[in-house]
This record gives C-alpha cells, sequence and structure tokens, in this order.
C-alpha cells in the first residue's frame, strides 16, 4: 500500500500473482453464473479451474524463484525453520485448529448438498 512503499501498487511477484488469482475468481463466478444450463455451466467451470490451477505453485514459491518484497518461507522442509517458538506454537495450533474447522464446514456442505439432491429426485 501506499503508506509502505510510497505508491499504490508494486508489480511484486506474490502480489501481482494473488491479483491473478483474484481475477480467475471473478470469471469462476462469471462462468457459474452464465450458462442458463447449469450441468454446462458446471462442466466448463471445473474444466477452467483444473486449468487455472497452476497459479497455486506459482503463488507459493513466487517468493522464492524471484527477488521480492516478501521473504521467503520462514518455514520450510529442507531446512530448520528460522522462525521463533514462541511464534511456531501458536501457529501449528491454529493451523491444526482452521484446518478442522474447514473440514467440518465442507462435511457439513456436503452433507447439505447430498440432502438437496435426494429431494429433487
Amino acid at each position: 500500500g501506499k503508506p509502505m512503499w510510497g505508491t499504490w501498487w508494486v508489480w511484486d511477484a506474490r502480489l501481482t500473482s494473488v491479483a491473478v488469482l483474484f481475477i480467475i475468481y471473478l470469471i469462476i463466478i462469471f462462468f457459474r453464473r452464465s450458462f442458463s444450463n447449469i450441468d454446462v455451466g458446471e462442466k466448463i467451470t471445473a474444466i477452467f479451474i483444473i486449468v487455472s490451477s497452476i497459479n497455486l505453485p506459482i503463488i507459493k514459491f513466487s517468493v522464492d524463484w524471484w527477488n521480492t518484497l516478501h521473504q521467503p518461507a520462514s518455514i520450510s522442509k529442507f531446512s530448520s525453520p528460522s522462525i521463533d517458538s514462541s511464534f511456531m506454537m501458536p501457529l501449528i495450533t491454529m493451523t491444526i485448529s482452521f484446518t478442522c474447522v474447514g473440514l467440518l464446514i465442507a462435511i457439513i456442505r456436503i452433507k447439505g448438498e447430498i440432502l438437496d439432491r435426494k429431494d429433487k429426485i
């Protein structure tokens, strides 16, 4: 942002790849809502999502591949973490907690979708 960098936008690899991801999300919403036949819209959206998933590793590794404003990963498989343990334990705890909450929400939505489809049959 402007207070940190003196300009509204910096062409940083991480920022740019996340901006591309945002545009991909908007296109997904557009595809889902633009077809009168729901099945066709879902198939085209699924294909677009599969093709667009190439952006995810670019976002993840952009700070390692290019010299950017963002620091490289503090936690790596191949080296010891450069993060202090007072930060590491809450990070691990919250990562596990949010993963459990996300799985719970996914299970509830899947059950709801199954019930909706049974009602339509």
